[in-house]
């Protein structure tokens, strides 16, 4: 028996991440966006509450691969030489979700917070392309660490 999974926000925050997920999970990764707008709409709180979900379901498969003592990191490669790179060159919104997630994964929440407020202070039409760029990147690896604890290929 399939159940059909809701396309419309639910009473229960969590149910509608889980919902917008299994749309992800299930290749069809469009279906999520009406499920955030209430998280948006609500908010700098909910919209960070939103992030903090996506980070947790990356971070959460990923933590018990940890030596005890370790820490996750952030390296770029410069895709033309193989060599690292800068995170500043990277588009805003990617990279507020690669320093957000891995804050959020190592237990940093002043920092992960940090973070997202200095990227919404902005307050301009930028900074909210690159919060919702942020959102999906966060989205799109919480869809692929999910797809990987479980075995699917999306």
């Amino acid at each position: 028996m399939t159940h059909d999974i809701p396309t419309v926000p639910q009473d229960d925050p969590a149910e509608t991440i889980m919902a917008a997920l299994a749309h992800g999970m299930t290749g069809h990764p469009e279906k999520a966006a009406a499920l955030f707008e209430p998280f948006i709409k609500g908010g700098p709180t909910t919209t960070v509450g939103l992030c903090a979900a996506l980070a947790e379901m990356t971070a959460g498969n990923a933590r018990p691969t940890l030596p005890t003592g370790g820490a996750f990191g952030l390296l770029v490669l410069d895709a033309r030489t193989g060599q690292l790179g800068d995170i500043n060159v990277l588009p805003p919104g990617l990279r507020f979700a690669a320093q957000f997630s891995t804050a959020w994964a190592n237990g940093e929440r002043d920092t992960a917070l940090a973070l997202f407020n200095a990227l919404i202070q902005q307050d301009d039409e930028q900074a909210a392309e690159a919060m919702a760029t942020g959102i999906w990147c966060l989205f799109d690896m919480a869809v692929a660490s999910l797809n990987e604890k479980t075995g699917r290929t999306a």
